[in-house]
């Protein structure tokens, strides 16, 4: 929903003047084009304007910028957008229309005093995220929610939420299962050799390579040189080059994270370099097929240390847990579209 209002504040076009018949006719066709149905969920119809009012803010926007007719005023582009927002927003309410009616059918609807503590413990919770009460409210008026709307958006989220734990409520992972999957995928368990490497690369722009190369190894030697006789320190350098690279020119300072010292798409050279280092070491000037670097590494790992199967089996089993409900929740749903004849028109949507 984001998409659509960052693109209207980007395009910067005037809204259409419109006379007062002009507009009538336009309330006319687009009080029609509200009601074509884009979906059905058994005996309920979900409509174009059920879908528009999830996303009144972006429409609203819409409207301000290119006038009521929006639709024949937005570029292709915009268009486009518009349609994949709709067709997810379609999607979400079909969804929740199927939720709302196997809750219904299997008698899973809370009573009235337990949605309203959901209700009102959620909503307590979004207020947190929206720093407060007053940015809250904010949020639900430019969202155009009022208090009952609001409500009733929480109480499908709720029942939601029950409907899809009683989807995955049989669902479970066995200890072997995990083990397997630890012993199958060890490797995202090892940490290799590695270590965290910041470099200065110097590198001369001298159309002549082998003079190019003398100028860049002069620069580095000068820099290492100052470094060990204490003139300056290898951070401070490295801050002073910091913004050379956006500004394309030399030397360039970068920090390159975790290196593991065999790691694919890196000079081997550089690796080399960087893996002759010890905890807070600093390189004399290293030759790559980039220029002369001056590396220095932090975090250094020199053996390779692999985690144990006690130290990850409970994240590994919540990684597979998760997994496993996702599968039974789209299968499960896909069954009840089935049940409840789902169709979905998202042809007329263009």
């Amino acid at each position: 929903m984001g998409k659509v209002k960052k693109l209207v504040a980007a395009a910067m076009v005037s809204v259409m003047s419109l006379s007062v018949v002009g507009c009538n006719m336009i309330e006319q066709t687009a009080e029609s084009k509200a009601k074509t149905v884009l979906a059905k969920v058994g005996d309920t119809n979900i409509t174009l304007g059920d879908v528009d009012s999830e996303l009144k803010a972006d429409i609203d926007n819409l409207k301000q910028t290119y006038g009521q007719d929006y639709e024949s005023s937005i570029p292709e582009s915009l268009k486009e957008q518009l349609k994949t927002v709709r067709t997810q927003v379609l999607n979400q309410l079909v969804n929740e229309q199927i939720m709302s009616q196997k809750a219904k059918a299997l008698n899973l609807i809370p009573s009235d005093e337990e949605l309203e503590s959901k209700i009102s413990e959620k909503t307590e919770e979004l207020k947190g995220v929206y720093g407060g009460e007053e940015s809250f409210k904010s949020a639900l008026e430019y969202y155009g929610y009022t208090d009952e709307t609001f409500k009733e958006f929480m109480k499908t989220q709720v029942i939601s939420e029950i409907v899809t734990e009683y989807m995955t409520k049989d669902v479970t992972i066995s200890d072997e299962e995990v083990e397997e999957y630890y012993n199958t995928n060890i490797a995202n368990y090892t940490t290799k050799p590695s270590a965290t490497a910041n470099h200065i690369l110097f590198k001369s722009d001298n159309e002549d390579k082998d003079a190019a190369d003398a100028e860049a190894l002069a620069q580095a030697n000068e820099a290492k040189a100052k470094i060990d006789a204490g003139e300056v320190s290898f951070d401070e350098l490295f801050e002073q080059y910091s913004g050379n690279k956006a500004a394309g020119v030399y030397p360039i300072s970068e920090s390159l994270g975790t290196v593991a010292y065999d790691q694919a798409n890196y000079d081997t050279d550089f690796l080399a370099g960087l893996a002759a280092l010890g905890e807070g070491e600093i390189s004399a000037p290293v030759k790559s097929s980039f220029g002369y670097h001056i590396i220095k590494a932090t975090n250094v790992v020199k053996e390779s240390t692999v985690k144990s199967f006690v130290e990850v089996k409970d994240s590994i089993k919540e990684k597979l847990l998760n997994e496993k409900k996702k599968e039974v929740y789209n299968t499960t749903l896909e069954e009840w579209k089935k049940e409840l004849k789902v169709k979905t028109y998202e042809n007329k949507l263009s």
